[in-house]
């Protein structure tokens, strides 16, 4: 049996875990919205037309934050055409989808959603055919509390109070050939800056954006030069870039770019993301550098997921959009990227799953039916459980696998937490290994006396098993013994492909 070891001790922080880490993403794609969170005409809809069974699982699942409404339909979409009577709402065709936007949802209705699921809203303005005066009016609508036209527009819309939305996306992947009306990157750094200007004029309380390169593939050639070009331009007036990235396993699956990675690469995604991320950060800190600022840039990583068995290929393809059936495969992925996060807590605070629900969602509807939890949707639910405190750097030696294109990687990814107020320790594992079952050994440092408080397994012997309508609990968690932690020290088996949640407390 192959063998990990792994210290963490309480001195060794990274930084506080933001909220805003388990974020989420909803966009006007597919069965998202339509069909998907909001759908009149079922059992399930309240008198707003949203699916009560969805929100509930919304508030299971513990999403902090949900970024709207896109993605790249917001590069087309006009706010405007989503408030007001219903009645008189204009149906536009959708360029990035290449479908009808009925714009029954809009602002005020997805804020109220997101209201009753607890969750605080990401905003973002459309700078491809939009403009900078445009991103600060729908500021002024949702953010003024009143005595000026767009403010007392809202009110006439039945909603008196400011929305207050603290968060907002300058744009979304302005340097992507499939984005309406695509821009240079000092194009977009110019566009940015002035809308970022307006917008902080209006509510200088706040935070900003901008659209960082949207992938490190091969073939996306603007990665890098494109960050660089936009914080030179926008240092001063932005707080987070924006980074996204989806994975896939299937050679035969291609979207914009080609794509060879099959499963033997999959524990090669974990160190991808972290070159990703190095890379850019060394951007933020350069010009930051050179700027002699004291001002530090953070990254929002708003889109990150699996795309293997969805559907959506950007570019305005007519396509059928339904939902993606994850694996338990596709779970361990999702855990492996999750601790991840949580290892640049100091750098990333913003995260967003993509998509919420259906097309890449962690739910799936049936329109005539019930909604389900699929598999990614424990991993995440764990991490936004128990990963609120201080995520705490680890030391040790991890074993290796071999990869058909990437050399040899790694197949465990851990990460912890440390919650001081309830005085508990929580230790996140995956061991992305499709044969071979692995000792994991822990040792704890500066703690006081711990003690195992409980140990969660998402695991089936089957890495390919996934949750249907017929079969909705196939793949789920359960709750195992946790070994005795003795002098601070464990030791566990992680079987292969299995996700691992091990919590302790310190003695009183």
């Amino acid at each position: 049996m192959k063998r990990a070891k792994i210290v963490y001790s309480k001195n060794f922080k990274i930084d506080e875990v933001d909220r805003r880490m388990y974020g989420s993403f909803v966009e006007h794609l597919g069965r998202c919205v339509y069909g998907g969170i909001y759908q009149p005409e079922h059992p399930e809809a309240d008198a707003a037309g949203f699916r009560n069974d969805v929100k509930e699982l919304i508030r299971e699942l513990g999403v902090t934050a949900i970024r709207y409404p896109g993605g790249n339909f917001v590069s087309g979409y006009d706010w405007k055409d989503g408030v007001g009577p219903k009645e008189g709402r204009p149906v536009r065709k959708e360029l990035a989808w290449n479908v009808l936007e009925s714009n029954e949802v809009g602002t005020n209705e997805f804020a109220q959603f997101a209201r009753e699921c607890n969750t605080e809203v990401i905003m973002a303005v459309n700078l491809g055919t939009g403009t900078p005066k445009e991103a600060a009016q729908l500021v002024e609508y949702c953010n003024t509390q009143e005595g000026t036209a767009w403010s007392d527009m809202r009110r006439s819309h039945g909603v008196e109070q400011a929305y207050g939305f603290k968060t907002w996306c300058l744009g979304n992947e302005m340097d992507g050939e499939w984005q309406i009306q695509m821009l240079k990157a000092d194009e977009y750094a110019r566009k940015a800056k002035e809308a970022a200007k307006m917008m902080r004029w209006t509510d200088p309380s706040i935070e900003l954006i901008a659209c960082g390169t949207c992938t490190n593939e091969i073939g996306h050639t603007s990665f890098g030069d494109w960050d660089l070009a936009v914080l030179e331009e926008c240092y001063d007036q932005i707080d987070y870039l924006s980074l996204h990235r989806y994975y896939n396993y299937n050679p035969n699956k291609q979207l914009f770019y080609p794509m060879h990675d099959d499963e033997s690469d999959i524990p090669f995604f974990f160190r991808d993301l972290r070159d990703f991320m190095d890379t850019i950060i060394s951007a933020c800190d350069f010009v930051k550098g050179k700027r002699r600022s004291g001002k530090k840039i953070h990254l929002s990583f708003d889109e990150w997921g699996v795309v293997t068995d969805t559907g959506a290929v950007p570019g305005g393809v007519a396509q059928k959009y339904e939902y993606a059936s994850f694996k338990l495969l596709d779970a361990v992925i999702y855990g492996g990227l999750l601790c991840t996060f949580l290892n640049y807590a100091d750098r990333v605070k913003i995260a967003c799953q993509s998509l919420l629900v259906n097309e890449g969602g962690m739910i799936t509807t049936d329109p005539g039916g019930k909604a389900i939890r699929q598999a990614t949707f424990y991993p995440f639910q764990d991490v936004a459980r128990y990963g609120r405190g201080t995520a705490l750097r680890g030391s040790g030696s991890m074993p290796v696998r071999r990869t058909n294109h990437h050399g040899e990687q790694e197949t465990v990814t851990t990460a912890c937490v440390y919650n001081e107020e309830n005085r508990e320790l929580t230790v996140f594992a995956m061991n992305c290994d499709p044969e071979e079952d692995l000792e994991l050994s822990i040792e704890f440092q500066a703690f006081g006396a711990l003690q195992g408080i409980g140990f969660r397994e998402l695991y089936h012997d089957d890495p390919y098993a996934r949750n249907t309508f017929e079969e909705e609990d196939r793949v789920v968690p359960f709750e195992r013994e946790i070994p005795d932690c003795v002098d601070n020290r464990l030791h566990i088996v992680l079987k292969k492909h299995s996700w691992n949640v091990l919590r302790f407390q310190e003695k009183v």
